[in-house]
């Protein structure tokens, strides 16, 4: 499976200490995506399912949830499958998928892994990212988007969330800045003007969810 990076603990793409996973490839190329960088399908990255579930086993911190992101995680749906059950086995039975396809969209497929998957995540956050529909609302990214909750038991905290305001994490790896989250409207333009004014030009090292 093509994955860009798994990192603990995410704070803003869900409830609690999450892992968070971020797959590659996605045929969406929303306007000002956070993640262009994930569009492409990248074979050095791609990893064996054994590998990335050595991964998440050896977190061993308390874990709250799993996010996966991207890029399209359906984009990889047979390994997405894969991972969605290894996760609800051995981690959490709190895993949040965003994804750029209607929950629609994903059942007109009536393809056997899609219901797998949306028979055992709890929550799905679906649609593509619209800009102009940035409305600053917690967990999704514009107005067109829904949250499904897709297990009850999970509803109240979720519905919490819906209530309060979105949030970034910014973690520093290597050379690139990476912020984890979902940005507020202009945010990278907003930075990059500020950052000019001390020197700084700002590239495409700034990453979001």
């Amino acid at each position: 499976m093509q994955i860009e990076r798994i990192f603990y603990p995410v704070e803003t793409l869900g409830f609690g200490k999450r892992i968070g996973i971020w797959t590659i490839g996605c045929p969406h190329a929303c306007l000002n995506c956070s993640n262009p960088e994930l569009w492409e399908e990248n074979r050095d990255k791609d990893l064996p399912m054994s590998i990335i579930f050595q991964m998440l086993r050896s977190i061993h911190q308390p874990i709250d949830g799993v996010t996966i992101t991207g890029g399209e995680p359906f984009q990889q749906v047979d390994e997405l499958a894969e991972l969605v059950s290894f996760i609800h086995e051995e981690i959490t039975d709190d895993i949040l998928i965003y994804s750029g396809y209607t929950l629609r969209q994903l059942k007109s497929w009536k393809n056997e892994n899609v219901n797998r998957i949306l028979n055992t995540i709890s929550v799905l956050i679906d649609g593509k990212y619209i800009e102009e529909k940035n409305d600053n609302k917690p967990l999704r990214g514009s107005a067109n988007q829904k949250v499904h909750i897709l297990n009850e038991k999970y509803r109240e905290r979720y519905e919490l969330l819906l209530k309060g305001k979105r949030s970034v994490q910014t973690v520093f790896f290597h050379d690139n800045v990476i912020a984890i989250g979902i940005p507020m409207k202009h945010t990278k333009q907003r930075l990059a003007e500020q950052l000019s004014h001390y020197g700084v030009q700002i590239k495409q090292n700034l990453e979001n969810i």
